[in-house]
C-alpha cells in the first residue's frame, strides 16, 4: 500500500485528469444519455465520483479525530447510497455535476493532507474510492464516448 502522501496526491490528480479528459470526448448534449453503464449517464457517473470521493473525506476526517472509521457498513446501505445520489444525479446539468464532483474530491485531498500520519487504513481510503474508482469509471466513459464516434470513416 502507498503511504508516500505526495504520491498519492500525484496518482489522484493524473487519475482525475484523466477521467475529465475521457467526459470531455462525450459531447456535452449527450452527457445526460444514458447507457455508459446500465441506467448511468456521464453525469452520473460524475456525480457518482465526486459522492465517493467525499466519502473517502468522511473517512479519513473519523480517522484523523478518533483514529477509527467505525463499523464497515454493508453492501446493501452502499448500494442504497449509489442509487439515491444516481437518483440525485438524474436533474443535473453537466456543469452541476462537475462542480459538485469538484467539492468533494478537494475535500478528499484536503482531508488526506490534514492528516498527521497516512496509515494503511488512510492510504486504503483515499486509493479505493477516488483514483481507483475514477479509473473504473473512465474506462467506461471511454467505451461509450468510442461508440458515439462510430466506425472509422473510409477515405
Amino acid at each position: 500500500m502507498i503511504t508516500d502522501r505526495d504520491e498519492l496526491l500525484k496518482r489522484e490528480e493524473a487519475a482525475w485528469a484523466e477521467f475529465v479528459a475521457e467526459v470531455g470526448r462525450v459531447p456535452e448534449h449527450r452527457r445526460s444519455d444514458g447507457g455508459v453503464v446500465p441506467g448511468w449517464s456521464v453525469n452520473d457517473l460524475v456525480f457518482h465520483n465526486g459522492k465517493w470521493a467525499g466519502v473517502a473525506a468522511e473517512k479519513l476526517g473519523a480517522l484523523a479525530g478518533s483514529g477509527s472509521v467505525g463499523e464497515e457498513e454493508p453492501d446493501e446501505v452502499w448500494e442504497g447510497k449509489n442509487a439515491l445520489w444516481a437518483a440525485e444525479s438524474k436533474s443535473m446539468l453537466y456543469q452541476e455535476a462537475m462542480a459538485r464532483a469538484l467539492e468533494d474530491r478537494e475535500r478528499a485531498r484536503a482531508a488526506l493532507l490534514a492528516l498527521s500520519e497516512v496509515t494503511d487504513e488512510a492510504a486504503s481510503w483515499f486509493t479505493e474510492e477516488t483514483f481507483d474508482h475514477y479509473q473504473e469509471h473512465t474506462e467506461e466513459i471511454s467505451r461509450f464516448a468510442d461508440g458515439l464516434e462510430g466506425p472509422p470513416q473510409e477515405s
